[in-house]
């Protein structure tokens, strides 16, 4: 069986670590820049949540009056 001796340079394994750590960083900062418009879909906006408040009716409910 053959046996291969292999050496990975300091430098090299450096710059490999450095690579990994700013590709997380970069997915996280991207992340969190669109963190907004992601969830946005699923957050009530201010009009529906003053209507509910107003009438004590369910938004579903306030909808089907109109």
């Amino acid at each position: 069986m053959p046996v291969f001796s292999l050496y990975l340079d300091p430098t090299a394994a450096g710059l490999g670590l450095q690579m990994l750590l700013a590709g997380a960083v970069g997915g996280l900062v991207t992340i969190r820049l669109f963190w907004g418009r992601v969830f946005s879909v699923f957050r009530r906006t201010d009009k529906e949540t003053e209507e509910t408040l107003a009438t004590g009716e369910t938004p579903d409910a306030a909808e089907e009056e109109v």
